[in-house]
């Protein structure tokens, strides 16, 4: 009567090891964290995208307004360009050169920088900080 317990025993433990119940369950548990973190790096180069084209946008903007306004000082484009940033955009720096400090043939030019400091939030995995640039010179004014 022992022995009918024991091979019925057998006989679940061997139903159970052939049963697929959660297997689905244990196939979702190890794709989903490299399925986010592939979503979460697909967010972050669409970030680092962004803000990359903020800048230049922002930078050429700045160097319009250089254009039309030859003689602005080099405290107003700084201004002018973190005004045009707060509206989209914290955290770009901008640089701008003084009137007279790039002339070549006789046309002045001015070169109008930014600098961000982009930062990753892909969880696990250790990337550094990627320093983003944008410039833009332009000509202002040609001497006679």
């Amino acid at each position: 009567m022992a022995a009918k317990f024991v091979l019925k025993g057998i006989d679940k433990a061997r139903s159970a090891v052939r049963s697929e119940r959660g297997a689905t369950a244990v196939e979702f548990a190890l794709v989903v964290p490299f399925f986010l973190i592939f979503t979460i790096g697909i967010i972050d180069l669409g970030r680092l995208f962004y803000i990359k084209n903020i800048m230049h946008h922002i930078v050429e903007q700045t160097s319009r307004y250089a254009m039309v306004n030859p003689t602005i000082t080099q405290a107003t484009l700084e201004t002018y360009a973190d005004t045009r940033a707060a509206e989209m955009f914290s955290g770009i720096t901008f640089s701008a050169d003084a009137l007279g400090t790039d002339v070549v043939s006789g046309v002045t030019y001015r070169t109008i920088t930014a600098n961000y400091t982009f930062s990753y939030i892909i969880p696990l995995v250790n990337l550094n900080n990627v320093p983003l640039t944008a410039k833009s010179r332009v000509p202002v004014i040609a001497s006679p």
